[in-house]
């Protein structure tokens, strides 16, 4: 057996239990119950700096799309109406913070944290975007729906 041909079965052996020993660490992790935070912690941040401006540059791509002639940046926005706004009930959680300050000079203060629910006026309103396509021999017109809320009421 020459050198090369032994240097390749010693790589390949060498990745073979770098593989195994990454497996098996997983595998105990997943064990006692770290795998997960141990997973999202390593791919993660990878999936953010690389994976994540490719999705969102391609969700704008398609949404800047004429639906009759398939042309990028072709949509301009016409006008938009208000077709409905209603007050709606919703319960949401609340957290209330404060500091309990001491009496004494050594005392530490002490932070406290309420939890409760609570109902509260929204205002929802559904408004009619009115598009059109930029390309003058297309000339194709849409509308799109878009339900925007938030906190309080209509008087």
């Amino acid at each position: 057996m020459n050198f090369l041909t032994h240097l390749s079965f010693s790589v390949f052996h060498l990745v073979l239990t770098g593989a195994g020993i990454f497996l098996v660490v997983c595998a105990v992790l997943a064990f006692i119950g770290w795998a997960g935070p141990f997973l999202v912690a390593t791919f993660y941040p990878v999936y953010f700096v690389t994976l994540k401006p490719f999705v969102w540059a391609i969700q704008k791509l398609f949404q800047s799309r004429c639906p009759q002639c398939k042309g990028f940046f072709k949509r301009k926005m016409v006008d938009y109406d208000i077709s409905d706004e209603r007050e709606v009930l919703r319960t949401i959680n609340r957290v209330d913070q404060g500091t309990l300050f001491s009496r004494t000079l050594f005392e530490p203060n002490q932070t406290i944290e309420i939890n409760r629910q609570e109902q509260v006026v929204f205002v929802e309103k559904t408004i009619l975007n009115h598009w059109a396509c930029k390309d003058p021999l297309c000339d194709h017109k849409w509308t799109t729906e878009e339900i925007i809320d938030h906190e309080g009421s209509l008087t």
